[in-house]
């Protein structure tokens, strides 16, 4: 045993022992207040200040939240993973608006279509969750609900509110605004929220540059709503604008992104129970390119220096949902959705660079379309004072298409550059495209409190997934192009598959949280759970090389099983210093392909945090580590780079004078190295050596000072 693990076993001894973690921000309690049993869930309730002073990525509001880890994206598109499951298999929801990634590499993440200033509450649900709170995943739900709004008190005749915000990050030169503001009376509201994130690429423990990790983004919305006796009618829109976004583990950078939505909600109490009633839209431009730090590099300016690639993506739907009460302490939940994704993705001609990649507009996907119809009924019942049951069904039909393709050019280029644009294109096109599938989802969980000191948790879920476009229909096998189809950031090629099959994960989950009566001294919180996925998208190879592999998405079985363990204790109660409290978690996951006997790729290595935070007066201070063990379950297909143990150190302060907030924090106090567990491959120092092999793993911020003011009004 090396000295590196030996420094890191310890702490995580004393981790397990004292268990403890910081969820200043995150409860125990179910996300709706009428859903009493929920898997494993979290919820926002304390300020997230301190949260949104480290990160301008709503997805790092979920960081050190048990169960939930992070794949490294650009620095507003990280992709959440919850139980070793993540991206597609996670169903997102912003607003009860459902949305999808428009783009190859999944560069706009749904999570990236809300600023973290305009964040009032986020949430997950794992596998084992209520189907009423949404289909189409295995691996979990995020919830995500912007500011509501407000209105003035009966007799008073107008109500504003505001806030507006700023901040300024050393590490890589952050800074931004964000501001809202409203005007109401009992029954009409009106706001307005608007946010801008701008940053340089960031600095490593090493002070070295990481390139291609920079950013910008721009964020406007406007709330309109209506406030009857019993209803609520909300209109919401918004646009974002996205002129450049880093990827440093990824080919392309995102160089253009522009987003219109708009949102309409109802709500109304009947005599007979609650209606919850939702339609959207959704409109995105997408454009990929060489950034400017790739531009930079001379592997890049002496051969493929650019290659755009175009997208335009619609989410639209609606959902209909019901709560009815019947009997006596019982629910049943109805509901109807529909959601329909269109995609159209193609790469405009670049012969004058490379004779290979023109004179034809690469067709990758041609109006792909992905249509989602749901049903379920839940039944809710309190069968004792100690005994509360969830039993749910959902069955979702999802029915996919798209149009016929074309390469860059119409021939099979041979010798080094051997394209078979015309083999795969008329490979492709000469089959019947449109899938259909009939998904049945069926959850069934008890919570049983015998005391006021415990509640034990029990859960079964079968959650079906079906592909996404790119997963069955992109089709070229060159691996110029095919490498343009990965989300994973692992330096390799990725080719759809027309024959695949939806994901069917079978979910056991069991918790047991002990507690005082408040839960506000202490808690501690262990859930141990097992995944069984039948035709779990994985891949197989169709070409290996010395560099990245072209690797074709397929059907395997898989299981996956961890532990999530959480705390907080109560270590004194002063006058003079206050409150003070130790909180922690520890997560592990562990995943393999039972066909393959290979580890799933990207399951993040043990780790935990601890957090010692003191509030006094108007103070609220904390000092934070993180302990991150060496990831050296990898998937070898994916050539996945192994990265050592690390530890961080962070310290945060802040101070609330009536409406305004002073918040200082330092993050990577000792300014270490480190490589992102998840973080895929450093793709720009991998074009610098022209891909040599291993690749590097991307490396972690260094220090960072970081200083916020909020004033509210």
């Amino acid at each position: 045993m090396g000295k590196s693990q030996q420094f890191f076993i310890k702490p995580l001894v004393f981790l397990l022992t004292a268990s403890a973690v910081p969820l200043p921000a995150f409860c125990l309690d179910a996300i709706s207040p009428e859903t009493v049993i929920t898997g494993s869930s979290e919820k926002t309730e304390a300020p997230l200040a301190s949260k949104r002073l480290k990160t301008s990525d709503t997805a790092s509001l979920l960081k050190n939240v048990p169960g939930v880890t992070l794949a490294t994206g650009g620095g507003v598109s990280s992709l959440p993973i919850v139980h070793g499951l993540g991206d597609d298999r996670i169903i997102i929801y912003v607003d009860g608006m459902c949305l999808t990634s428009a783009c190859a590499n999944h560069m706009n993440p749904p999570l990236s279509y809300i600023a973290p200033s305009n964040v009032s509450s986020i949430g997950f649900k794992s596998a084992v969750s209520p189907v009423s709170y949404g289909g189409d995943n295995i691996g979990g739900i995020i919830l995500v609900e912007s500011d509501q709004p407000v209105f003035a008190n009966p007799g008073e005749e107008v109500k504003t509110s505001g806030s507006a915000s700023t901040y300024y990050r050393s590490v890589n030169q952050s800074t931004g605004a964000a501001f809202s503001g409203a005007v109401a009376n009992s029954n009409i509201s009106f706001g307005v929220t608007g946010s801008i994130d701008h940053a340089k690429d960031y600095k490593d423990g090493h002070g070295n540059t990481v390139t291609s990790t920079y950013y910008e983004s721009r964020n406007l919305g406007a709330t309109f709503a209506l406030k009857g006796d019993n209803s609520l009618l909300t209109l919401k829109a918004g646009h974002q604008s996205i002129p450049n976004e880093g990827f440093v583990n990824q080919w392309m950078d995102l160089v253009d992104n522009n987003a219109s939505f708009i949102n309409i909600g109802y709500k109304n109490s009947f005599g007979w129970g609650k209606l919850d009633a939702k339609a959207f839209w959704e409109n995105t431009y997408h454009r990929m390119d060489s950034g400017e730090d790739k531009l930079a590099i001379p592997a890049v300016q002496s051969g493929m220096k650019y290659m755009p690639m175009e997208t335009r993506g619609i989410d639209l739907g609606y959902s209909l949902k019901t709560d009815i009460p019947f009997a006596e302490k019982n629910i049943l939940r109805l509901g109807h959705e529909f959601h329909r994704f269109t995609l159209n993705d193609s790469w405009p001609p670049i012969s004058a660079t490379l004779g290979s990649m023109g004179p034809n507009t690469f067709v990758n996907i041609n109006d792909g379309r992905r249509d989602r119809y749901s049903l379920y009924a839940e039944w809710e019942s309190k069968v004792s004072k100690e005994l509360t049951t969830v039993l749910g069904v959902r069955d979702e039909l999802v029915q996919m298409n798209t149009g016929n393709v074309q390469g860059y050019n119409n021939s099979n280029m041979a010798g080094m550059m051997t394209t078979n644009y015309l083999r795969d294109a008329n490979a492709f096109n000469a089959q019947d495209h449109a899938r259909n599938d009939n998904n049945v989802s069926i959850t069934a969980l008890a919570r049983f409190e015998p005391t006021l000191n415990a509640t034990y948790e029990i859960g079964y879920a079968r959650k079906t997934q079906s592909p996404n476009l790119y997963e069955r229909y992109a089709w070229s096998n060159f691996f110029m192009c095919a490498g343009m189809i990965n989300w994973v950031s692992d330096g390799n090629a990725y080719v759809g598959n027309l024959n695949l099959k939806p994901e069917v994960a079978n979910t056991l989950s069991l918790s047991a949280d002990w507690h005082d009566s408040n839960r506000k001294n202490w808690e501690l919180k262990v859930t141990p759970y097992y995944t069984y996925i039948n035709d779990y998208i994985d891949v197989n190879v169709l070409a290996l090389k010395s560099t990245g592999n072209t690797l074709q998405f397929a059907n395997h079985d898989a299981r996956i099983y961890g532990l999530d363990l959480s705390g907080k204790i109560g270590v004194w109660e002063t006058s003079s210093f206050g409150h003070g409290q130790l909180s922690g978690n520890l997560g592990y996951v562990n995943g393999r392909n039972l066909d393959t006997g290979n580890n799933l790729y990207h399951m993040m290595p043990l780790n935990g945090s601890l957090a010692l935070e003191q509030k006094i007066a108007g103070w609220t201070n904390a000092v934070e580590l993180q302990l991150v063990s060496g990831k050296t379950e990898v998937d070898a297909l994916r050539k996945e780079p192994t990265t050592p143990s690390f530890a961080l150190l962070n310290f945060r302060t802040a101070y609330q004078y009536k409406n305004l907030r002073l918040d200082f924090g330092i993050t990577n106090l000792f300014d270490r190295f480190y490589y992102l567990p998840l973080g895929g491959i450093n793709y720009d120092q991998n074009l610098a050596s022209k891909r040599l092999i291993p690749f590097e793993s991307v490396a972690g911020q260094g220090r960072s000072f970081n200083v916020g003011l909020t004033q509210t009004f």
